[in-house]
């Protein structure tokens, strides 16, 4: 009887192994998932800083038009 407990005992541990495997596994698959997220986010994120620098410099370039056309008039 001795075999067959041992035998019980071993399969109990690689059942409770296996078990702890997939809910680790469960647990990385999730955390993969929302690092994605947060590259899809950041991939937006610096989309939009682009192009509020591109508004910036177009409002800079009319800025200094109208700032130089106020020096004329002034003149």
């Amino acid at each position: 009887m001795d075999v067959y407990n041992a035998l019980e005992s071993r399969v109990e541990r690689l059942i409770a192994a296996y078990r702890q495997l997939k809910q680790r596994v469960a647990e990385l698959e999730a955390e993969n998932a929302a690092f994605r997220t947060g590259e899809a986010n950041l991939q937006a994120l610096q989309q939009r800083v682009a192009d509020l620098e591109a508004e910036r410099e177009e409002v800079r370039g009319r800025l200094e038009r109208l700032l130089a056309a106020l020096q004329q008039l002034e003149v």
